[in-house]
């Protein structure tokens, strides 16, 4: 049985959950308890941005459901 593990980073709120959503359609499984918005100040401006990150699996060769969630699921 194989792991294979993608982190999502992004600036960009709409780009990151794209990407995400992308990648569950693919098979992977959102490790939601990895799911952090990081705000980070930009010294000569002030402006305020946050990065957007989680870790995504997808096992194969293995039998059973995996667990975790949707990031988009309500």
């Amino acid at each position: 049985m194989t792991t294979e593990v993608k982190i999502v980073r992004d600036w960009d709120a709409n780009t990151f959950h794209q990407r995400v959503l992308q990648l569950e359609l693919a098979g992977y499984t959102s490790r939601l308890e990895t799911y952090t918005v990081t705000p980070e100040m930009n010294p000569d401006t002030g402006e305020v941005t946050h990065l957007h990150s989680i870790e995504l699996v997808r096992t194969k060769g293995g039998q059973g459901a995996e667990s975790g969630g949707k990031l988009g699921a309500s």
